[in-house]
């Protein structure tokens, strides 16, 4: 039992040693503010399923977001539909995440947009692996 006990107690050493702590920062100018929260959520739960932890002191993770198509539906109970594309950097890693939200406004579609992140996507997985 004591092996176990100890087998463990190494592991976890090994893999403090190897676990960085980040933080996520997002640009207040391309995102608006109710998709930033969702956003800094989804990034946290991504490195942490990686690994790692998420930190005011940490290595930073800029995080900005861009329109590249915006439509409007017709009629009384008009729509917003967005096709953004969210880009993460950190020093020479980047990834970018393409993402679809419809609402009743732009500031909502971009909270659905900011939904739709999958923490634990292929994409995901390979940004936090490359970091």
């Amino acid at each position: 039992m004591k092996k176990v006990f100890l087998s463990l107690a190494v592991l976890f050493a090994c893999a403090s040693v190897y676990a960085r702590e980040y933080s996520i920062r997002v640009d207040s100018t391309s995102v608006p503010a109710a998709a930033q929260e969702i956003l800094v959520q989804r990034f946290a739960q991504m490195l942490e399923a990686g690994g790692h932890t998420v930190g005011e002191d940490g290595i930073e993770i800029f995080v900005s977001g861009e329109v590249l198509d915006r439509m409007e539906t017709a009629g009384s109970m008009s729509q917003t539909a967005l096709s953004v594309v969210i880009t993460a950097q950190c020093g020479d890693v980047k990834a970018e995440f393409p993402l679809k939200g419809v609402g009743e406004d732009e500031a909502d579609a971009w909270v659905r947009a900011a939904k739709r992140f999958l923490p634990r996507s292929q994409e995901a997985r390979a940004f936090v692996e490359r970091l």
